[in-house]
């Protein structure tokens, strides 16, 4: 064994969290050669992250472990994603990291020298405080979303005196308060927000990790990265944030590549047909729909959407879940077939940089919004949770590359009005336009003269040393 230095990863394995740092230790694993990176994580996400071809393909010296994910014995309830599945992890999930971290320091006869996590895994900040090693955390939302946590105690606070002193979060009206007090959430609102982030009766262990995420990161985390280009936020909320944290790095998203890659050929990566069909439309016609891995609209939702396409003649690749489907009005797929395809799977950062892709109908994931930015692609976002409402308005009033669901509910009229503005519109015209800008903007930004790169830099050479 080398004499370099021994990093535990630990992501956060549910929804779409972990894939922001298995890149990161994709691109930091060459970078540090001599340092052994020790990938810690439940089987099932380990499954979905690392299949059979790309496991085989990892560096040399990246080993993935599996961690018992805290079920109990036996379990055959629905396991994905679930509320229930979160809370028995979280329980679980101090203990059983302890007893993985063990494993890898026997294997690799190295004690650990540093915990590289999702800046969710709050537990492991004790884990690094009891080993005297620095604590390395991935933030990888908005960094509004970051500010949020950080000043939720300002915000609790915002919140009891809008809503008359109580916790409720049920009046809309009392939550469309400005966050003007928190450098660089001017334009945010607490509507906002994570509704756990701000509801004080939700006592579960995830939000309870979720309001203490904000206070723990300052004191414990020796550095925070984020998932982000600090071209591409203000500049007031970048100084706020380096003042709370012993260090801050920004490395860029972690989800794309500005420019963005060759579309390989459909023969090695297209398994559902998808980039052969885009092939046969016309430039910027085509909607594309995906509510990301987790976020699933409402069985009317689904409806209006499929009536809209159909009523609007819209060209569309539609990534649905197969549960999903029985939501669809009865007969859309026969009806659409010349002009609409439905799959299961589709190559994202691909299709969004297709030439043919016109819209991005999304949920506003913050590593989505990067992908449809590398192409050019304006954007309908439908928030959902999480940080999807600040993206939602970053999208919208920020940026200016689309528009949010109007009510925060998709209805016929609605999407129909939506995809004309964007799709066919002077507006969306102007959309495609600045999404272009944006994305010149970010090839410079992710270039060598940019911040992500040296910040990155500075990243390699505090886990080597």
């Amino acid at each position: 064994m080398s004499s370099g230095k021994h990093v535990v990863v630990i992501p956060f394995p549910f929804g779409g969290q972990a894939w922001a740092l298995v890149n990161l230790v994709l691109k930091l694993a060459p970078a540090a050669p001599d340092v052994r990176f020790s990938f810690l994580n439940i089987a099932k996400s380990n499954s979905l992250i690392f299949p059979p071809p790309l496991r085989a393909k990892l560096p040399s010296n990246v080993q993935v472990y599996e961690v018992n994910d805290g079920l109990p014995d036996g379990h055959c309830g629905p396991m994905e994603h679930s509320g229930e599945h979160v809370e028995l992890f979280l329980k679980a999930a101090p203990d059983n990291f302890k007893a993985a971290v063990d494993v890898a320091e026997q294997d690799v006869r190295k004690k650990v020298s540093c915990f590289l996590t999702d800046a969710l895994v709050i537990f492991a900040g004790e884990m690094a405080e009891k080993m005297q090693v620095p604590w390395v955390a991935l933030w990888v939302p908005t960094p509004y979303c970051l500010a949020a946590h950080v000043y939720i105690d300002v915000i609790s606070e915002l919140h009891r005196e809008s809503s008359g002193g109580g916790t409720s979060t049920d009046n809309d009206n009392d939550d469309d308060k400005s966050l003007g007090v928190i450098p660089g959430l001017s334009m945010m609102h607490i509507s906002d927000l994570p509704k756990e982030l701000i509801d004080d009766h939700d006592t579960s262990r995830s939000a309870c990790m979720l309001r203490e995420v904000g206070r723990v990161l300052p004191r414990g985390a020796t550095a925070v990265v984020m998932n982000s280009y600090a071209e591409v936020t203000p500049t007031p909320l970048i100084a706020d944030l380096k003042s709370k944290f012993k260090m801050l790095l920004q490395v860029g998203c972690l989800a794309v590549s500005f420019p963005p890659l060759p579309l390989p050929s459909s023969s090695t990566s297209d398994t559902t047909g998808c980039l052969t069909w885009l092939d046969a439309r016309d430039p910027r016609s085509v909607a594309y729909i995906c509510f990301g891995t987790v976020a699933m609209p409402s069985p009317s939702e689904v409806s209006a959407i499929g009536e809209a396409l159909e009523s609007t003649k819209t060209p569309f690749l539609w990534s649905i879940k197969e549960r999903a489907m029985a939501f669809l009005p009865k007969g859309l797929q026969e009806r659409t077939s010349a002009y609409g395809k439905f799959v299961p799977w589709a190559p994202q950062a691909q299709v969004l940089s297709h030439l043919a892709c016109g819209v991005y109908v999304t949920h506003g994931g913050y590593n989505s919004m990067f992908e449809s930015v590398v192409g050019g692609v304006p954007m309908v976002c439908k928030p959902f949770w999480a940080d999807n409402m600040m993206n939602g308005r970053v999208i919208e009033e920020v940026w200016g590359i689309g528009v949010k669901v109007k009510g925060g509910t998709i209805t016929k009229s609605g999407m129909e009005k939506a995809l004309e503005v964007v799709l066919r519109g002077e507006d969306g015209k102007e959309m495609r336009k600045k999404a272009g800008e944006l994305r010149e903007r970010l090839v410079k930004a992710a270039g060598p003269n940019g911040i992500a790169e040296a910040d990155f830099k500075v990243l390699v050479k505090l886990i080597s040393t």
